[in-house]
Parts: structure tokens; C-alpha cells; sequence
């Protein structure tokens, strides 16, 4: 029996394996993802429409609803004369990039209450909730509750919002209310990264689809409020995504400043899902093994090939998503650079400035003819041997440490 198990630090124990070193690596790519997704979408929908600027006087506060934190903020501490956390928690005595990392702290801290609180005993975790819900109802009802009793004492009883100032106790809800509202602003940015933390090292598959969900909700949102047809209407002051692609000027002329933007969003919400998605995928598979089979080699192996499968995918494909969609968004100018080479005909410059194929749609048909023209090489290229060259050297990669 001593040949036919493996040590401990080898097994499929749920404890040894959120040690190994490839569970943390695809959790910390995952992590990494959130980051720079959240980043790049400040950059993309975090700004207000410069007519929306110029509306203002010089110097002063404005808010419009976009993906950004400080300048909603800034304006409710304008109109209400304070706001409840100190501003290094919020990030506002710090500028650029340095106002997220308070608040990005902050849920880092919160994700490892929320952890600890999973993995402890029932009875620590209890307490724990009850500490949480108590101080919170106690900080933002108490002032209150004390006051109108006292109030009740010496006056007789009376409605808590009384025409005297001494039977006006709403007061003391004032900063609970102005605290909810302060998470409202923070959880614009940050409610998705809290979410995506939780999810990503609590292993909660509904936190990680929830944090895809908010990122396509607040896209979605943006184009819609964006549209030209709503902002004749109605104009919150959204900065628009620019209508034409632009010209490839990145990378040797692949893709466009927008296209690069607008390719990294996506390929960043897959890295983030895909690698959080594997993690759990895998530690549900070891959980359903029996005892002795978490010691079994066989069983070691299989977990082990699938594993280096999932890093070597997200590697592998990713790179070879992110190169054909770039290709594919730029395959109309390459069409025309060739048919204008061989050809030397004026059509060619004709059709490259034409205006479909600046737009959306130009993307589309340039999409089309990409697939066509792929679809069309199955008949020129061995495919078969291709695909079987790749999956040996997939499967010579997964039992590399078998």
C-alpha cells in the first residue's frame, strides 16, 4: 500500500491543494485580470463629454455617471458639506492611479473577513456575523434610538421628527444615510473588484459570473446612453466611444488605439472567468473524490494533466484569440493593401477611405471575409495534421509533471 500512495504535500487534499503553486498562479492571473479590466474600463467609460465640461465654470464641481469614483464623490462632499470616511479611504488625497489603492485595500481586507469567516468553525463565523450586523445597526440606529427615548422622557411621547429642535432626531440618521450613499459612489468601481476578489479566492462561481455581469451591464449602459439618438434627448454628459474605428497604427499596423482597448476588455473578462473558473472547476473535482483516491496516483496524474491543460489553454488560446481578432478587425485593409499592390488601380485607395468601413460595420464585413477566407483554407491547409500536431505537444505538456 506505501507504493501505491504519494506524499502529502502531493495529494488531492482541498488543504494541499490551495497551497500548490499552479492553483495560486491561475488565481493570481485571475486577479491580475480584474485589475487591469477594471483599469482599462476607468480609461474607457471613466471621463465626461467635454461639452459636459465646458457646461461648468472653471474650477468648479461636476458629476456625470460614469465608471469613476473620486468625481462623484468630490461633488457629494460639495453638496452635503462632509462625507462619513476619511478621504484616504476614499482615495481622494491622491491623484491618478494612487486613488484606487486605499479602496482596492480595503477589499482585499474585506475578502479576507469574508474568507475566514467561511473556513472557520460555525461558531467563530457566527459570532463574527453577529459582531458585523450589531456595530453596524448599533452605529447607525443607537444615536437615534437614544435620543428620541430620552426626548420621550422629558417631553412625553412625540414623532421623531417634531418642529423643535430639541423633537427633531432625524438628524442622528444623517450619517448612516450619507454612508450609503458614500458606498453607492465606491461601489460604482469597486463593487465588481469586492465581488471578483470573493469569488475568485472563496472559489464562489456565482461571485465570478456576478462581476462578468456587472461589466457587460455598465458597457451595455454606456452604449445606450450614449447613443446619439438618447443624447438628443436626454444628455447625462457620458463621453462616446469614438464612431470610427481609427487607423491601425499599433503593432506594426495591426490594430487600432480603440481596437486594442476594446480587444483587451474582452480578452480580460475571459482570462479573468476562464482561470478563476478552472481553479474551482478543479477543487470541485478533488472534493468528490473519495478519501483514499485523493492518494491514489492514478487519480494525482488525471488531476495533474488537467490542470496543466487549463494553464497551457489559457496561455495557448488566449494568445492565439487575441492574434486572430486583431487580424480579423484589420483583414478588409489587408485585402485592399494586396488586390492594390497587384493591381495598382485607384478603387483600391477609393474603397479603403470610404466611410462603412470605418465604422462598426466595416469591422463586420472585414469579420466576414476573415471567416470566409479561413473557412476557405480547410481546402489548401492539412488541418487534420495541424491539430494533431498541436494536441501532442498539449498532451506532452500536461504529463511533463506527472
Amino acid at each position: 500500500m506505501a507504493k501505491n500512495t504519494i506524499p502529502d504535500n502531493q495529494s488531492l487534499e482541498i488543504s494541499k491543494l490551495r497551497k500548490r503553486w499552479k492553483i495560486i498562479f491561475l488565481q493570481l492571473v485571475s486577479t491580475a485580470a480584474l485589475l487591469a479590466l477594471m483599469n482599462r474600463m476607468i480609461k474607457l467609460y471613466g471621463s465626461c463629454s467635454e461639452s459636459f465640461v465646458e457646461s461648468y465654470s472653471e474650477g468648479s464641481n461636476y458629476w456625470c455617471p460614469s465608471y469613476e469614483h473620486t468625481r462623484g464623490l468630490i461633488w457629494f462632499r460639495e453638496q452635503t458639506g462632509s462625507l462619513v470616511l476619511p478621504d484616504a479611504i476614499h482615495g481622494l488625497d491622491q491623484t491618478g492611479n494612487m486613488t484606487l489603492l486605499a479602496p482596492l485595500i480595503m477589499c482585499a481586507i474585506l475578502t479576507a473577513i469574508w474568507i475566514y469567516t467561511l473556513t472557520a468553525k460555525e461558531s467563530i463565523s457566527r459570532n463574527i456575523r453577529r459582531l458585523l450586523i450589531g456595530g453596524m445597526l448599533a452605529w447607525g440606529l443607537l444615536p437615534f434610538a437614544v435620543s428620541w427615548i430620552a426626548a420621550i422622557s422629558s417631553y412625553g411621547f412625540h414623532l421623531p421628527w417634531g418642529s423643535a429642535d430639541e423633537l427633531n432626531h432625524l438628524e442622528y440618521l444623517s450619517k448612516p444615510v450619507l454612508f450609503i450613499f458614500e458606498l453607492v459612489f465606491l461601489g460604482i468601481v469597486f463593487a465588481p473588484i469586492l465581488s471578483g476578489l470573493m469569488g475568485i479566492w472563496g472559489l464562489s462561481r456565482k461571485l465570478l459570473t456576478w462581476t462578468i455581469g456587472y461589466y457587460l451591464t455598465i458597457i451595455g449602459i454606456h452604449a445606450i446612453l450614449t447613443f446619439e439618438g438618447i443624447t438628443e434627448s436626454v444628455d447625462l454628459g457620458l463621453s462616446p466611444l469614438p464612431a470610427q474605428i481609427g487607423e491601425a497604427t499599433l503593432f506594426g499596423g495591426l490594430v487600432s488605439p480603440l481596437s486594442l482597448n476594446l480587444l483587451a476588455v474582452a480578452i480580460l473578462l475571459l482570462v479573468y472567468l476562464e482561470s478563476g473558473s478552472a481553479v474551482i472547476s478543479n477543487m470541485e473535482y478533488a472534493s468528490m473524490l473519495p478519501g483514499e483516491a485523493r492518494r491514489d496516483p492514478e487519480y494525482v496524474r488525471q488531476f495533474n494533466n488537467v490542470l496543466n491543460g487549463h494553464i497551457a489553454h489559457l496561455i495557448g488560446v488566449m494568445a492565439l484569440v487575441s492574434i486572430t481578432t486583431a487580424i480579423a478587425l484589420e483583414f478588409d485593409d489587408f485585402l485592399i493593401s494586396t488586390v492594390s499592390a497587384l493591381s495598382g488601380g485607384q478603387w483600391a485607395g477609393q474603397v479603403r477611405e470610404s466611410l462603412e468601413l470605418q465604422l462598426t460595420y466595416g469591422k463586420v464585413i472585414s469579420a466576414g471575409l476573415f471567416l470566409i477566407v479561413v473557412a476557405g483554407m480547410r481546402f489548401v491547409l492539412p488541418w487534420q495534421r495541424v491539430t494533431g500536431i498541436v494536441e501532442s505537444t498539449l498532451m506532452r505538456f500536461r504529463s511533463s509533471e506527472s
